[in-house]
């Protein structure tokens, strides 16, 4: 299996608060290049940061105002992150994103190069918009992955695209493709919407969830701009 190739960006982890730094994300070189994330080191600021010290002389402790502290850009290091997806026009992108960002700097970053309809899914599997608006207590998908060895398209659905992607692929000596998925705001949601293509497509139907990659089937793919919700 080819290793992809990851490229680090460092966010800011407030906008309103310089003096809290930088985190990191972790999104595959591919992925960046695709979606045309634009890649900036950040370099080391001067910020106004209250500081606490000792007074030996007083016993006590008072508040002092540092106005020349320097917050440096942080590295990578070698430590794991947690997992989020971005619902890109039913397109999933995965990212790995530092434990200690909260959802509010990952959304912001987000909206500085992803468009206004974009889909961000959480390690918890919430949804979210680009905007940080909850849209579901989980989400769900009901995918189209492409066999082009066999020219077969498999509908099915998950909650954990990554996941599934991952276990077909390792039980398939051919290469698999996601063509497309379709977001939906609960498990009942995912299930209907996947036996209704079923039955659509019930003629061109191969065996079991895979279906005969042609026709009216690659029309409906395309015509899928964005994920439904």
């Amino acid at each position: 299996m080819v290793r992809k190739i990851k490229q680090v960006f460092f966010i800011d982890r407030d906008l309103s608060d310089p003096a809290q730094g930088w985190g990191w994300v972790e999104v595959s070189l591919a992925d960046a290049q695709r979606f045309g994330i634009k890649t900036e080191h950040p370099s080391s600021r001067r910020v106004t940061k209250r500081k606490l010290k000792y007074d030996e002389t007083t016993d006590s402790v008072y508040e002092y105002i540092d106005q020349n502290h320097v917050v440096r850009p942080p590295s990578r290091g070698k430590a794991g992150g947690k997992k989020f997806a971005i619902n890109i026009q039913g397109e999933i992108l995965t990212i790995n994103v530092q434990k200690s960002l909260t959802n509010d700097a990952v959304c912001a970053w987000i909206r500085t190069w992803a468009p206004p309809e974009a889909k961000i899914i959480t390690p918890g599997n919430r949804a979210y918009s680009i905007e940080g608006e909850k849209l579901a207590h989980q989400a769900h998908f009901v995918y189209f992955i492409l066999n082009a060895d066999s020219n077969a398209i498999k509908i099915g659905r998950a909650r954990d695209l990554g996941k599934r992607m991952k276990a077909l692929q390792t039980s398939s000596p051919a290469e698999l493709q996601l063509l497309k998925s379709i977001q939906v705001n609960s498990a009942k949601e995912a299930e209907e919407l996947e036996k209704s293509l079923h039955r659509r497509f019930y003629e061109i139907r191969l065996a079991g969830e895979w279906f005969k990659a042609e026709g009216e089937l690659l029309e409906y793919i395309q015509s899928q701009p964005s994920a439904i919700s």
